[in-house]
């Protein structure tokens, strides 16, 4: 059965969980949003950027674990509810972040996950999960429990900092002036393959709405820098936003956050914009900046690796949703 008890129970859940997360680290090592590193040993990269971090969200309350048990075999199941898209979507949104086992036994692993569904997701909650496609046998376990595979992520990262020059067109920050046309480039300019839009859990118009609201939180300070075309007498029809660089094993690692790009106006700005975001990030003396999109999503990948991105791991998203 599934334990969610009290206190003395969930210490015995969590000295379980660490003990057999301990023993189990030398296999996670495609866990790490770092995999693809080369500059430290494989044990302190998994311990230092996933094991331990993990293990700190535990503590803190930020995830919860759930242990359920059939035949004698411990799973565990790390999660978390986002308050923020729980509150946006009025739904409980949850995102699953590892579940743990000791055993090759697909069928009971699975019988396990069903169970952790029955126990957690109720009437209109939705949850999901993203992982590594090297742990084949979780990948095996979610067929039969109600996850749905929704999107096949490709995971890049760029390293070239050294030979980045500036933008060959004109681009500048984005103001706040900027947001109504920056949120109808998003919402029209869909990426019907990325997660919400994939998703049946949500309609399109839940979805458009996700990512004019996700520009506009960019632009207002989620995200560190929000570039668009510098286009005289033209409203912006096109931005990438990022996040400056933090601190990972001795390299400034930063990341891009969200773009869109309306090519019926002019062609090519998704590379012009990507090339000021470099250029400024390269003043941010940035070693590494990371980038998702998406296997299905094909111009994007150009994008990339014609800008020198790498692909450094995949992954697939899985959800649940049962909706009343």
């Amino acid at each position: 059965m599934m334990n969610t008890g009290d206190l003395s129970s969930r210490n015995k859940d969590m000295a379980g969980f660490s003990e057999m997360l301990d023993l189990k680290a030398a296999e996670l090592l495609f866990y790490s949003p770092f995999s693809f590193l080369h500059t430290v040993g494989d044990y302190i990269l998994t311990t230092e950027t996933f094991i331990d971090p993990l293990k700190n969200d535990i503590s803190d309350g930020v995830c919860k674990i759930s242990s359920v048990e059939v035949e004698g075999n411990g799973h565990y199941f790390v999660w978390k509810e986002l308050s923020w898209d729980s509150e946006y979507f009025r739904r409980r949104v949850i995102r699953l972040d590892l579940v743990l086992f000791d055993h090759r036994r697909a069928d009971i692993a699975g019988r396990a996950i069903s169970r952790f569904l029955d126990d957690t997701i109720h009437n209109n909650d939705y949850i999901f999960i993203n992982v590594p496609c090297e742990d084949l046998l979780l990948l095996q376990c979610l067929s039969g429990t109600g996850f749905s595979l929704i999107e096949t992520r490709l995971n890049y990262y760029f390293s070239g900092f050294d030979a980045a020059v500036p933008s060959l067109m004109p681009v500048r920050k984005a103001s706040v002036d900027d947001i109504p046309a920056l949120k109808d480039v998003a919402m029209h300019m869909r990426n019907r393959y990325d997660r919400v839009h994939a998703d049946p859990a949500f309609t399109a118009e839940e979805a458009d709405t996700y990512l004019g609201t996700f520009i506009e939180e960019s632009v207002k300070g989620f995200a560190d820098l929000v570039l668009v075309p510098d286009v005289p007498g033209e409203k912006p029809f096109g931005f990438l936003a990022a996040n400056y660089p933090k601190p990972v094993l001795g390299l400034n690692i930063a990341k891009l956050v969200l773009a869109a790009v309306d090519n019926s106006k002019q062609k090519g700005w998704l590379h012009h914009l990507l090339s000021g975001v470099i250029h400024v990030l390269k003043g941010q003396k940035t070693d590494i900046l990371t980038t998702i999109t998406q296997a299905s999503n094909k111009p994007a990948i150009r994008c990339w690796e014609k800008a020198g991105f790498r692909l450094g791991y995949v992954t697939h998203v899985y959800s649940c949703s049962r909706q009343v």
